[in-house]
């Protein structure tokens, strides 16, 4: 039978990982759910969508640390599956995360990633990912949906405490005027435009003038 439950194995496997044995998880605090309390601290553990913790980051960030822990996968292996569950193939997707990707996730809470109580901690992973074509996928065309990821390796982690931990390699790179292109040649690709929005919002830079059809940025405090 396929598995519906809604955690991934990705998802169970880093909860464990990151449990002490003094841990409780799924607990409720302050009416949420959290999935790690650990001796005064909260981990969440976050495959996608940052935003979705806002409301939680913002009643509880005043009173507890919290730590957001975010697998980015770096190499996936996509295991597809029939309808039936029997296997049809197996292949290395040409997809590979990196570090520019947060940038989207994290448009949601830039407001509260200056908490000091706040930590976000990246980890380089290898998965595999289950796909099913049942018809049942959420697009009107019905492609093969993902029911689960797996945890294959853990490669790296990086910790940050605020904005300027998330930025300062970011703008080390970066001309102090820049377009669009300057972005995706770092290696950005097609999270360009969600670094760039990041950017705007925590007042790293600001719109600069137009060449041709190019927006110019600027970096703030340059002359």
């Amino acid at each position: 039978m396929i598995n519906t439950y809604n955690e991934t194995h990705l998802h169970r496997t880093l909860k464990d990982l990151y449990s002490s044995d003094s841990a409780v998880q799924e607990t409720s605090i302050e009416g949420f759910i959290c999935d790690i309390y650990d001796t005064g601290r909260i981990i969440e553990i976050q495959t996608s969508k940052l935003s979705a913790l806002r409301v939680k980051l913002e009643k509880l960030l005043p009173r507890y640390p919290i730590q957001i822990v975010y697998p980015i996968i770096e190499n996936a292996y996509i295991l597809m599956l029939n309808e039936d569950g029997s296997k049809r193939s197996c292949r290395k997707s040409p997809k590979h995360g990196n570090f520019y990707q947060i940038f989207r996730e994290l448009l949601g809470i830039v407001h509260c990633l200056d908490n000091p109580n706040l930590t976000i901690r990246i980890l380089y992973v290898d998965c595999e990912v289950i796909k099913i074509d049942d018809k049942q996928g959420r697009s009107r065309y019905k492609r093969p949906r993902i029911i689960d990821k797996k945890l294959l390796k853990i490669h790296r982690e990086e910790e940050f405490h605020g904005i300027d931990s998330l930025t300062v390699r970011l703008m080390a790179k970066l001309p102090d005027a820049f377009i669009s292109t300057d972005v995706r040649k770092l290696g950005a690709g097609v999270y360009a435009s969600y670094i760039l929005s990041f950017l705007k919002k925590c007042q790293k830079i600001v719109f600069y003038t137009k060449v041709g059809r190019y927006h110019v940025y600027k970096k703030t405090g340059t002359e």
